[in-house]
């Protein structure tokens, strides 16, 4: 019996790890960086191109509590950040 649920255990975990990472893998961002107003920058992030969650934000040098923000933002929702005293703009689209 002990076994048994050990088992199922570790399989529900196996699960819940593959679901993560095919959730971060298919997930797409629209970023605009508004510096004023001629200088506005824009770009899309797909994360298939990485290989762990939120890694094109730790490059970029956000912060842990941005990247947690940004991390829990669900499909369609906007997030205003200031970052190096420009305001980000990201949009989860996927």
């Amino acid at each position: 019996m002990n076994f048994r649920h050990s088992f199922s255990s570790t399989i529900n975990q196996i699960k819940i790890a593959i679901g993560e990472v095919i959730e971060f893998q298919s997930r797409i961002w629209v970023i605009n960086i508004h510096e004023g107003t001629l200088n506005d920058e824009s770009f899309i992030i797909n994360e298939d191109s990485f290989q762990e969650p939120m890694q094109w934000m730790v490059k970029r040098q956000y912060t842990t509590e941005m990247i947690g923000r940004v991390d829990a933002m669900k499909r369609s929702q906007v997030l205003v950040l200031t970052f190096n005293n420009t305001e980000h703009r990201l949009i989860r689209v996927k």
